[in-house]
């Protein structure tokens, strides 16, 4: 009898258990997600000119960073959507529902388009709904999250003279990408708390902003996931020190993103790390020098390079692009040389060419590139060098230099690694 009942109680057991919803994952854990680039085929005109707005508001931040004498700018970035940047897809809510969006290293808040949202952009992409969801909750003034965009001055709490912690307002923001003199690129709502879901694994609590409002170019997913080093971004808020992507250079297939322990899976030979300059907000990291064939030119200075998401194409600041592109041209003096548009300026009949390699000296690591991380066909008979000239003191990396390579982000230790990869792979 005794027996029986033990069985009855077993089968009860994992009867409960196989109905029963996934378990949530604790913290620093291990998340996986996937990325989509928006464009198929790269188009290198749209890119070329999507790519300097974002350099000139990337540099316009910093500047004004240096001039307030934070050391660091705040406020994100124009997105370079539409041309080579990357959806991110995950869900949101209980039960949960489906979204993409912008994946961007550039900035911290993660946002999507709530409910009907007739005056957001952009119009076609799917909506997230509060109604919908069990574990929906909208975040008070007193919230953590809240003080830090009022910091930066991109909250408003409880109206005029009221007491944010003690009315327990909701927490509006307006959040912009791009300068004042670009009223026309930004986000707008209250902010909330969901459970978001990453792969198979559902963490509750992370605090997002519901859009009702938005303009700007946002690609074609239904707002943003802010990866960058402040503590609205999804890397603060899972809590997991680390975060990694390996962006595949097929670009009509997915790339991994990795959080928490995927710095795990980079190991063995070939893994190199350079520190991430503490001055920046950014992903900033030492660009000592370069090598160009047999050549050897000068870095960026104490300015160092920004790795970053959401650029297609790479930037030099001056005299590093031009010392750089007169190595290039000496040694490629075999080619046959042809006019350049969109700010390409090295550009070479493609047939039979062999262009000199390329590697980036960083601050303890090397990274050699593959011909295609820096050299592409701008049409069947052309190539062009996919390196153009910074106006600023700002350089990055973009995203094309970035492919077929593991790239993690360590927060906690302030550490940038990378090593080449196959990322159909992972």
């Amino acid at each position: 009898m005794a027996t029986t009942r033990s069985a009855i109680l077993v089968l009860v057991t994992m009867c409960f258990l196989l109905a029963a919803p996934p378990a949530y994952s604790e913290r620093r854990g291990f998340f996986r997600a996937t990325m989509t680039c928006n464009e198929p085929v790269i188009n290198l005109t749209r890119a070329a000119h999507k790519s300097r707005q974002r350099l000139s508001i990337l540099a316009a931040r910093l500047l004004d960073a240096a001039a307030s004498g934070s050391g660091s700018a705040q406020t994100p970035l124009q997105l370079d959507s539409g041309v080579g940047a990357y959806d991110m897809t995950f869900s949101m809510g209980t039960p949960p529902q489906q979204l993409s969006a912008l994946a961007d290293t550039g900035s911290d808040l993660i946002w999507a388009k709530c409910g009907a949202c007739k005056r957001c952009a952009p119009q076609g992409s799917p909506s997230y709904y509060p109604n919908k969801s069990s574990s929906f909750s909208k975040l008070p003034c007193s919230s953590g999250l809240c003080r830090t965009l009022e910091s930066q001055s991109l909250a408003t709490c409880g109206g005029a003279g009221a007491s944010a912690s003690a009315s327990g307002a909701v927490c509006d923001y307006k959040y912009s990408y791009g300068l004042a003199s670009d009223p026309h690129h930004y986000t707008q709502g209250y902010m909330a708390s969901e459970t978001f879901t990453l792969g198979g694994d559902s963490v509750r609590g992370i605090g997002f902003g519901c859009t009702t409002m938005s303009e700007g170019g946002y690609g074609s997913g239904s707002g943003l996931v802010g990866l960058g080093r402040g503590r609205l971004s999804l890397v603060r808020q899972l809590k997991v020190g680390t975060f990694s992507y390996c962006l595949t250079s097929d670009t009509s297939k997915s790339s991994p993103l990795l959080f928490g322990a995927a710095g795990d899976l980079m190991t063995g030979a070939g893994v190199q790390s350079t520190p991430l300059l503490k001055t920046s907000t950014y992903y900033t990291v030492n660009l000592t020098s370069i090598s160009i064939g047999a050549a050897t030119t000068p870095g960026t200075g104490r300015h160092g390079i920004i790795f970053d998401s959401g650029t297609t194409l790479t930037f030099l600041a001056e005299p590093a692009y031009t010392l750089a592109k007169v190595a290039l041209l000496s040694q490629a003096t075999n080619l046959t040389r042809v006019p350049g548009t969109d700010g390409y300026e090295v550009c070479f009949q493609t047939s039979g060419a062999v262009f000199p390699s390329m590697v980036l000296h960083f601050d303890g690591g090397d990274m050699a590139l593959r011909t295609e991380n820096y050299f592409r066909a701008v049409d069947d008979s052309v190539s062009c060098w996919i390196v153009q000239s910074s106006p600023s003191h700002t350089s990055i990396v973009g995203n094309i230099m970035q492919m077929d390579y593991h790239i993690r982000y360590d927060l906690d230790k302030s550490v940038l690694s990378f090593q080449a990869a196959n990322c159909e792979t992972f």
